[in-house]
């Protein structure tokens, strides 16, 4: 009976598989996944919000050789403004996709991605104790002589 170390609506880890549903069933023996790690994807429309920041900019620019006097100063004041702003705008209008990636049978495949950091880390914390529970067994069927029995009788078949 294998034991379950994480299990949700979308993922169920045990000490043999990772197991998800969405967005489409994919079934990972944990034998051939090697090289866990956790990304941080791209943010989607920073492009935009840069953009939209270096026109301001220049348009403020623009502005500041048409006036003159205290005008000017109104204008600098807005200019030095518009990077801090923007780059906040990015941070909060954009989200960070958190993606747990690893190598499987020697090809890149994504796990997991959410935008909840804690989320992710709790499956990766899963996955390990699976990984840990996993080779544990395999050394105590090494130990035993079983791992060798098993190799003889599938060679056999």
């Amino acid at each position: 009976m294998p034991t379950v170390f994480y299990q949700s609506h979308d993922i169920v880890i045990t000490d043999d598989v990772f197991a998800i549903w969405k967005p489409e069933p994919q079934v990972y023996d944990l034998e051939a996944l090697e090289d866990l790690r956790i990304e941080h994807g791209g943010r989607s429309g920073r492009a935009a919000l840069v953009a939209a920041g270096a026109l301001v900019t220049v348009g403020a620019v623009a502005a500041m050789t048409l006036t003159d006097g205290p005008g000017q100063f109104v204008v600098a004041a807005a200019v030095l403004s518009v990077p801090p702003l923007t780059g906040r705008a990015i941070r909060i209008f954009t989200p960070v996709v958190w993606l747990l990636r690893a190598s499987y049978a020697g090809a890149g495949v994504t796990l997991f991605a959410s935008n909840n950091a804690i989320t992710v880390l709790r499956i990766r914390r899963s996955l390990m104790r699976a990984f840990a529970a996993n080779a544990a067994s395999m050394e105590r069927l090494d130990r035993t002589g079983y791992a060798e029995a098993y190799r003889r009788l599938n060679s056999l078949l």
